[in-house]
Parts: C-alpha cells; sequence; structure tokens
C-alpha cells in the first residue's frame, strides 16, 4: 500500500463516535503516521481539538527527551494539542519493557482523563499484528489468544482502539518520508534478546514461503469469528452448572461429555476462572488435560486455585480452602499489561 492510498477519513471512521480522542505518539514512523491522519481527518471534519497527543519519556535512554521535543513540535507544527509525560522514580531490574508499557499507559490514561478524551488510539498495523500471532502461536495459544489484538478493547478502564491494524507499516513510513519527517529510532526495536523482535525479522522468511502479513492476520480474523462462535456456545453450556456451597460450582459428569471437546474446555476454563478469582490461569493445554482426565475416572486435584472433584457422578469446583475468603480490593488500579 502506497502512502497515496491512506485514506484518513476512512482508516480513523471508527474514532468519530468519540468526541474528543487522545494519539500515543512515541515518534517511531508508525506513530508520527497516526499523528499526520488524525491531523488530516481534524480537518476533514472540520472539528479542531478533537485529537491530543500523548508522548512519554519512561527515562530509560538519554535520547528520548529530544524524542519527546520532536513529537511535540511536529504536533504544535500540525495545531494539535500535545502533552509530555515522564516515567519517574526508581525502574525494575527486571521486566522493565512490560513496566514501561504499564507506566505509559498509567500517564497517558490519567493526562486524557484531566482533558477529557474518552479513548486512546495506537498506531499498532498489520506487521505488529502478525508477530502477535505467530508469538501466541508458538506458546500454545487457543482461539482466544490467536485472534491476535482486538481492535477495539478497554484495559482496566482504559479504551483503546487501534485504527491501522490492517494497514502495510511501509505504506505509514512512507507517509512519514512524504512529510519530510525523521522518525525517532528506538534501539531495542532491533534487539533480538526481545522475543517480539524475533519474530519481526523472521516475517521476511515466513512470506517468501507464502506466509505473508496479510495470510497471518487473515488467520487472525477467522480465528476470532470461530472464537466468538466457541463463546456463544460456551455461554449456553452454562445451563448445565449448578452453584454449590457460597462459592463453587457443579456439573454432572454425563452433561460435560455430550459437549464437543472444544466447549467443554472452554467451559471449564471459564468456571475455573470464576470460582478460583485472581489467579493466573495456566495454559490452555493444563486444561485441555483436565477435560480429558475429567472423562476417564474418578479423581480429586488442583488447578487455577481451584480444588476438582470428579465423582462417578458429579463434577465439582471450588476454592483452593487458603482462597475461600475473597482477597479485599486495593484502592490502587492495578498495572496494565
Amino acid at each position: 500500500m502506497a502512502a497515496a492510498g491512506l485514506d484518513a477519513q476512512a482508516l480513523l471512521a471508527p474514532l468519530e463516535r468519540f468526541t474528543k480522542v487522545g494519539l500515543a505518539v512515541s515518534g517511531g514512523a508508525d506513530s508520527l503516521a497516526l499523528l499526520l491522519l488524525a491531523q488530516r481527518h481534524e480537518a476533514a471534519l472540520g472539528h479542531p481539538g478533537r485529537y491530543t497527543v500523548y508522548t512519554v519519556d519512561h527515562r530509560l535512554r538519554p535520547e528520548a527527551a529530544d524524542e519527546v521535543a520532536m513529537v511535540l513540535a511536529v504536533a504544535a507544527a500540525r495545531r494539535l494539542p500535545a502533552r509530555g509525560l515522564v516515567w519517574t522514580g526508581p525502574k525494575p531490574a527486571t521486566g522493565v519493557s512490560a513496566a514501561a508499557r504499564a507506566a505509559r499507559y498509567e500517564l497517558i490514561h490519567a493526562a486524557m482523563r484531566e482533558d477529557g478524551c474518552e479513548a486512546l488510539a495506537t498506531a499498532h498495523h498489520l506487521g505488529d499484528q502478525a508477530e502477535t500471532v505467530m508469538m501466541r502461536m508458538a506458546h500454545g495459544s487457543g482461539l482466544e489468544g490467536l485472534r491476535g489484538m482486538d481492535r477495539d478493547t478497554v484495559i482496566d478502564g482504559l479504551r483503546i482502539v487501534r485504527p491501522l491494524l490492517h494497514v502495510d507499516p511501509e505504506a505509514l513510513r512512507a507517509l512519514v518520508r512524504d512529510e519530510g519527517l525523521v522518525p525517532a529510532a528506538d534501539p531495542s526495536n532491533a534487539d533480538t534478546d526481545y522475543e517480539r523482535v524475533r519474530w519481526r525479522q523472521m516475517l521476511p522468511q515466513l512470506a517468501a514461503l507464502g506466509l505473508d502479513a496479510q495470510r497471518i492476520t487473515t488467520f487472525a480474523r477467522r480465528a476470532g469469528e470461530a472464537e466468538a462462535a466457541l463463546t456463544a456456545e460456551a455461554e449456553r453450556a452454562r445451563a448445565l452448572v449448578t452453584p454449590i456451597d457460597p462459592l463453587g460450582v457443579s456439573v454432572l459428569r454425563r452433561d460435560l461429555s455430550l459437549l464437543p471437546k472444544a466447549v467443554a474446555t472452554r467451559l471449564v476454563s471459564k468456571l475455573l476462572r470464576d470460582v478460583g478469582g485472581a489467579q493466573r490461569p495456566h495454559g490452555l493445554s493444563a486444561v485441555e488435560r483436565l477435560v480429558e482426565r475429567l472423562g476417564q475416572g474418578t479423581f480429586r486435584t488442583t488447578l487455577n486455585g481451584c480444588v476438582v472433584s470428579a465423582g462417578p457422578v458429579t463434577i465439582r469446583i471450588r476454592p483452593e480452602p487458603a482462597r475461600r475468603s475473597p482477597p479485599r480490593r486495593s484502592t490502587k488500579e492495578p498495572l496494565r499489561s
């Protein structure tokens, strides 16, 4: 897709249901292209002040301050309001990338609330989606993960919209070049210590075999459609579940055995999450193995903070004894992932 083929009004139409929208702009080519498209969209709608640019200095690289200043200058030249934010305080020794992402969204979300912005647009594109799907496939994800990133999602109260998910990143880079802008270059984007970078470098080889980013994202769309159908079937199957005790549930072994395996697995996974509370769920394969065991005999085991008791007739799922009391809610907003 050439830069000339990027229609700002068509691409950003999903954002028109919001009165004010934040733009996450790091200074890289992709996010600068989002800024440029937003300026064109705003001009076409005749609605100045619709978009506000947010850019963050994580204080992890000395160049970051200059990159923030560049973003603010580009936004000012296009008459878009912009705010530079700073992640202050000590940084973790490990998991820096995830912590920086969480801090970025927290800082932007707080600023958006002050500015009255209802949603945050990000510049995730076709390549990002393909990388995400391949990473999740390598990790053994089911349909829920293989559908890739959602175009519209809510994370800890922050609505995130990704209007460029189907756009070729080269078209975004061409748009930035055509405007005479020089994007920031984050060295972490070439650091093969990061799994995403390794997949990014592998994609051209996959494309040479016919598995390009477009085919991967088409697969993700189809996986999402199948996921929606599976979710609907699992919700209907909840009619087979009976509450027991204050927090537990039960289902007849025969009823569970008559469900298609994928539906039974999704139902059991959902019950484990509901009963186990805020426990970090095991991978899909662990739940699949449990469902297979549930059809083979009587036993008792634990998974995802639950005690699963499979009797001759009834399967019962209860919280582990130490987890029966629901944890007190924190008044602090949790970190985003």
